[in-house]
């Protein structure tokens, strides 16, 4: 870990850490995946900003203290043969502690979100990058896109018949976080939602 200060005092983190200890011990049923939005909304994380930011780099914040906590945690319980939290993208999942542990195999997002410096790296710009490159992947085609009629797919996006380009990516953004079935959502819903946004963005 690095040198660096942490956005939030010691005893701060060390109490939202035994939280989250707490929380994911008192997960029903035992050892089932646990969401990242569950986490945050239960922890009620909030930090402090100086500076005028935006929305998602606000939530990239919240999203770094919570995984450098959990890695934290990972990192303790298995000192204390506790049991094995394999910490995966949007959920985690608490393991019972075995001889033959699942192999580390990331190491490098370990690494990355326990250096403050990190932390502090990402800005607005740099943020966006990020953003348009998971989306790009995201919206990959996975249907034909001309399957679905316009009307359809308006509803399916909460669109009205004149909306911009900027509604159409900001309506498909939201929605995709709540499909998404690494989020709990369910695949064909997931489909239908791509099959949307990419029929909206053929030229009319």
């Amino acid at each position: 870990m690095t040198n660096m200060k942490a956005p939030l005092a010691a005893p701060i983190l060390n109490l939202l850490q035994g939280q989250l200890e707490s929380l994911i011990l008192a997960f029903t049923p035992q050892h089932s995946p646990i969401e990242e939005q569950y986490l945050l909304s239960r922890l009620g994380l909030k930090l402090h900003s100086d500076t005028l930011q935006s929305a998602d780099l606000a939530r990239f914040q919240q999203h770094f203290v919570l995984y450098h906590l959990l890695y934290r945690i990972q990192q303790h319980w298995l000192a204390q043969r506790h049991g094995y939290l394999a910490i995966g993208l949007a959920k985690l999942q608490l393991l019972p502690f075995t001889e033959a542990l699942p192999p580390n195999s990331d190491t490098g997002r370990q690494d990355y979100y326990l250096n403050w410096q990190n932390f502090y790296a990402m800005t607005e710009q740099l943020l966006d990058q990020h953003l348009d490159a998971f989306w790009q992947q995201l919206q990959r085609p996975v249907v034909p896109v001309n399957t679905m009629p316009h009307g359809e797919a308006l509803a399916l996006l909460g669109l009205s018949a004149t909306f911009t380009p900027q509604q159409l990516k900001k309506a498909y953004r939201s929605k995709a976080l709540q499909l998404h079935p690494d989020r709990g959502g369910e695949q064909q819903q997931f489909i239908l939602l791509q099959q949307a946004y990419q029929q909206l963005q053929l030229p009319g």
